[in-house]
Formats: C-alpha cells, sequence, structure tokens
C-alpha cells in the first residue's frame, strides 16, 4: 500500500514505473541510503499526510474599497501607499533595527524587483502549496512569479544542519502533532525582502519560520505561521492564512525574467529614486 501510493506520487499518474522504481526502492530498503539513524515515516505516520495531498490556494479577495494586502500604511520611495504585502503589517513588531532598515531600504536594492530573485519565505506562503507526500518527506511547490518552487519538508527525524550551511529558502523539518503537521524552517540566508518583498523588509540569518497546518475539512486547511528573527523583531510574530482546496496541480505563473531588464526597470519606469546619483 505505501509502495504504491508513493511511486504513484512520484509518477504523477498512477502508473507504476516497476521495474526501476521498483528495483530502486528494493535497493533502498535492502541496503539503506547510507544514514542509518533516519528512518521513513510509520504507515500511521504516512496515512496523516492523505487529507493534505492537493493543491491548496491562499489567495483572498479585497472587498471594494479596500487595499490589497495590509502594508500598514507604509509608502514607497516617491510618498506611494504600498500594497499587496503578505502579512499584516500595522502588527508586526519591528525593533528599532526594523525601522531603520525601513528607512534605508529603496526599491533599487530589492532582489526581488531588480535582480530576479525568487521571492523568500514566509511571504512565499501567500501563494498557496502544492503538497505531495513521500516515504521520507513532504514536498511543497509554490507557485511564484518567477516560476515554481519547490520545498522539501524531511520527516525523517533529521535535525537542521549546522548554522553556517544556509539557504534562501531555509531547511525544513516537519512532524505530526496529532494530527497537525507541524514544519519548522531555519538556516537561512540574508535576504533584504526576507520578511516580505512588497514591504522590502529584511529577514536576517536568525530567522525561523513554524508553520502549522490544520485541516478544518476536506475543502478547508487552516495555516498558522510564527515568524521569528530578533535581528528585526522584538518579539515571534503569530498571524495565519485559511486555504482552500482547489483541483489541478501547482499554480504557476512563469515568466522569463532578466536581471539587466529588471533592474532598467525599476530605474526608467519607477519615479522613486531615494538615492540619485547626481
Amino acid at each position: 500500500m505505501t509502495t504504491r501510493a508513493i511511486t504513484e506520487t512520484a509518477t504523477g499518474n498512477g502508473e507504476l514505473k516497476a521495474p526501476i522504481a521498483g528495483a530502486f526502492l528494493c535497493l533502498v530498503l535492502l541496503f539503506g541510503t547510507g544514514t542509518p539513524d533516519l528512518a521513513a515515516q510509520t504507515d500511521e505516520q504516512f496515512f496523516k499526510s492523505f487529507p493534505y495531498i492537493g493543491n491548496w490556494d491562499a489567495g483572498v479577495g479585497n472587498p471594494d474599497g479596500q487595499d490589497r494586502g495590509n502594508c500598514g500604511g507604509r509608502l514607497g520611495d516617491y510618498g506611494e501607499k504600498l500594497l499587496n504585502c503578505s502579512l499584516p503589517v500595522d502588527q508586526l513588531p519591528l525593533n528599532k533595527r526594523g525601522e531603520a532598515w525601513l528607512k534605508f531600504i529603496d526599491h533599487r536594492a530589492s532582489p526581488a524587483l531588480s535582480e530576479c530573485a525568487e521571492v523568500a519565505v514566509p511571504a512565499l506562503l501567500g501563494s498557496g502549496v502544492y503538497i505531495s507526500g513521500y516515504p521520507d518527506r513532504l514536498e511543497f511547490q509554490h507557485g511564484d512569479p518567477s516560476g515554481l518552487i519547490t520545498r522539501h519538508i524531511w520527516m525523517d527525524g533529521r535535525g537542521h544542519p549546522e548554522a553556517r550551511k544556509l539557504f534562501q529558502h531555509g531547511h525544513s523539518i516537519g512532524w505530526w502533532d496529532g494530527d497537525d503537521l507541524v514544519v519548522e524552517a531555519t538556516n537561512f540566508t540574508f535576504d533584504p525582502d526576507g520578511i516580505d518583498d512588497h514591504l522590502h523588509m529584511a529577514s536576517s540569518v536568525r530567522k525561523k519560520i513554524t508553520e502549522r497546518y490544520q485541516i478544518i475539512d476536506e475543502n478547508n486547511l487552516r495555516l498558522v505561521i510564527i515568524l521569528e528573527d530578533p535581528t528585526f523583531l522584538t518579539r515571534p510574530f503569530k498571524y495565519a492564512y485559511v486555504l482552500n482546496k482547489q483541483s489541478g496541480g501547482p499554480n504557476t505563473a512563469w515568466r522569463a525574467c532578466d536581471p539587466a531588464v529588471a533592474r532598467n526597470e525599476v530605474i526608467y519606469a519607477y519615479p522613486g529614486d531615494k538615492y540619485p546619483e547626481n
């Protein structure tokens, strides 16, 4: 049962790809993976993931007259109201260093706007998620404007790597708390847009994201997020989304992006210039 479900997930069309997949799986079962302290989930644990498998959309419409997102009334480089922030900025507990960052940062220093960089966690979580299941991990796919971003959520009991090993989207491990799926992500790089790409609020290597996924019913999923970053925040910040089950595969918004073109669009099309050279 478990072997078949996993293989179907991997092939995506319900067809078992024996002998190749079957032979590979047998080799892994017989000889292991070189990490004997790690183990696939038990059948009971693996079956808990079934209600979570599928496409979950976090998109929430805005009533007439309301701004997109909650940017807390913050203003951009030429005094425009910022829009479409992914978290309630009016409640974000920035410390003095965080406030100083927002006075310093400008659109031209945004890697997401000017360098075709991918959006980071936690802002990425507002794009929804397509969840697939494997024996040792869950796979999260987020539809970002720059393409499809994949995160591996390791469920095999491993810990995080040593602190010096850093990744833009962090390193994620997960476990079950009752029927709730808990995901913890650490080991992030410094990111100028790492808390929110529309606010252009940075995150540091001390950032830690805890995601708790709770099934409400077969069509609704609650995602509770705890954002920690002592470099820029006075305390951990907790907020939530309700995700809706959708048909089909991951939501994608592919676009071609060239850093030189993106940079020139910010320079020549955006009227704000916070640090003019002349």
